[in-house]
């Protein structure tokens, strides 16, 4: 049964990702492996994220349609934890509804256009920098808890959005969603980074290109 939920979630997730029209160049988002992290950033953004590589993979984006298609979507899964998935995009900071609640009352209504049980469960707080709505979807034998977390700085909008789906307890799988969130650094390109761990992997080379998203 956990397979299915993680699929129609992901496929969901999928569907509610921001499109906000064609791209233009210079808008589609680079992915690139520097040491043991993934480097995220677009270049047009003024600011770089970097993820812990860890077990993460990208997953094709080309199967799961919707929102995917737009150029500043990124997709991971956990080799080790199928049902852990991290997702998000880049966007400009005028697309930001202004808090993470104001933002969740938009998400809200794509929520409700599903099939998928009432978020229950539902939390605001600050992880690190992160400003996040923490919820779950609870069914009969699993729970499916999830972080939409945003970080606004220098004309750039991130969101990212952690899922997990478990037969463990809604605390349980918030304590994971949490530290690999706190995991996460965010930097202005040539700035000082928000980490020591980001800041060790500024200076680590040779860089090694992962993946540039087509642009249509």
């Amino acid at each position: 049964m956990k397979g299915k939920l993680v699929v129609a979630l992901s496929m969901f997730l999928a569907g509610a990702c921001s499109t906000t029209g064609g791209p233009r160049p210079n808008e589609t988002i680079e992915v690139t492996q520097v040491g043991n992290a993934y480097r995220l950033s677009v270049p047009v953004s003024q600011l770089t994220m970097t993820l812990p590589k860890g077990s993460w993979f990208r997953k094709d984006k080309s199967a799961l349609g919707g929102g995917t298609a737009n150029p500043r979507y990124f997709y991971f899964v956990d080799e080790k934890e199928e049902s852990l998935i991290l997702s998000g995009w880049f966007e400009p900071d005028r697309l930001y509804g202004g808090s993470a609640a104001k933002q969740w009352e938009k998400d809200l209504q794509g929520l409700k256009q599903t099939k998928l049980p009432e978020p229950a469960n539902v939390s605001f707080e600050k992880i690190g920098r992160w400003d996040t709505v923490l919820y779950d979807h609870v069914f009969a034998k699993a729970v499916s808890s999830h972080v939409r977390a945003h970080w606004v700085q220098a004309g750039t909008w991130i969101e990212i959005h952690l899922s997990t789906t478990t037969q463990r307890t809604s605390a349980e799988n918030r304590k994971k969603l949490r530290a690999v969130l706190r995991g996460i650094s965010v930097a202005e390109k040539g700035g000082a980074c928000s980490s020591a761990d980001c800041r060790a992997l500024r200076d680590v080379t040779p860089e090694v290109k992962v993946a540039e998203l087509y642009v249509n």
